[in-house]
């Protein structure tokens, strides 16, 4: 017979494998975060390196991100060229414990035409996120590797993932019916930031007035893009967060056009499962308002 410290010892054993076979999963930026979140359910909650609406290219972490990522079974991210700050810090991530979303066969990547050493060349625009499709993508390439390092959970995992390509299926028609009354009105954007939104969605855009986010906006542009717009009958420009409402103004000055500044990771919007849905209706509803 097992007596009273034999039976605590062997509980305490069988609660310390329990907890070291929870995989450590560690996510980049909150959109991203909410589809692994989705996989997960039920099985890990996995972690988010940055939850401040610190700006990714120029992210510092603190000690206690750097111990997430030093403990992580697995870290999933944007590519090292979009969260620019983390580049040093990720690549010393061992390569079988990173899953680079832009490098993910058959994911859709958008390249628009950039400058630099005075020559035209392609920049890779990695906002990513905001093609639905992509994030189905995502998901079925993340699942295969959930299930492959954790096999004891994949009934779960698969459950999860059945329910959330579903869910996304859902979020497609619900944006198209949304938008489907606007696709004969035309837009602008300030940047390349949501060509993927408008290209899935099949929306009319007269111009990009910069090339790619957080390139410099130059007179020059300011007025070439006034004129497009004004000729196109541009109703909306689109903007990030970030870009100051005054250079906005400056932009629509003299025309009939509404804007809006869109924040596209959601800094507002509580982490989890339900994130990435709420944050795709809320896109999908200021555009239409800045439509109408």
């Amino acid at each position: 017979m097992i007596n009273s410290r034999s039976l605590l010892a062997v509980i305490i054993l069988l609660f310390s494998a329990n907890t070291f076979a929870v995989l450590n999963i560690v996510v980049s930026i909150k959109p991203i975060h909410s589809i692994v979140s989705s996989l997960t359910q039920g099985i890990t909650e996995p972690k988010l390196l940055l939850n401040t609406n610190q700006l990714i290219e120029h992210a510092y972490l603190k000690p206690s991100q750097l111990s997430l990522l030093s403990r992580a079974d697995l870290v999933i991210f944007i590519h090292p060229y979009f969260e620019s700050g983390l580049k040093k810090v990720l690549e010393n991530v061992d390569t079988d414990k990173k899953l680079i979303i832009g490098d993910i066969e058959n994911i859709h990547l958008i390249h628009n035409e950039g400058h630099g050493h005075d020559e035209h060349q392609e920049i890779v625009n990695y906002h990513l996120w905001l093609d639905v499709n992509n994030m189905q993508i995502f998901a079925k390439k993340l699942v295969k590797k959930l299930i492959q390092i954790d096999p004891d959970n994949s009934l779960d995992y698969t459950t999860n993932f059945n329910k959330l390509n579903q869910n996304l299926d859902n979020l497609k028609q619900d944006i198209s019916q949304k938008l489907s009354s606007y696709k004969s009105k035309v837009l602008a954007s300030y940047s390349n930031t949501f060509d993927y939104f408008t290209n899935i969605n099949q929306l009319k855009k007269s111009v990009n007035i910069t090339n790619y986010h957080g390139e410099k906006l130059s007179i020059f542009k300011m007025l070439k893009a006034k004129k497009t717009m004004k000729k196109t009958q541009t109703k909306c420009l689109l903007a990030t967060v970030e870009i100051p409402k005054k250079r906005i103004n400056s932009l629509t000055e003299g025309l009939n056009i509404n804007s809006e500044n869109i924040d596209i990771i959601g800094f507002n919007i509580q982490q989890g499962g339900d994130h990435y849905f709420e944050l795709m209706h809320s896109i999908s509803n200021k555009i239409v308002q800045c439509l109408k």
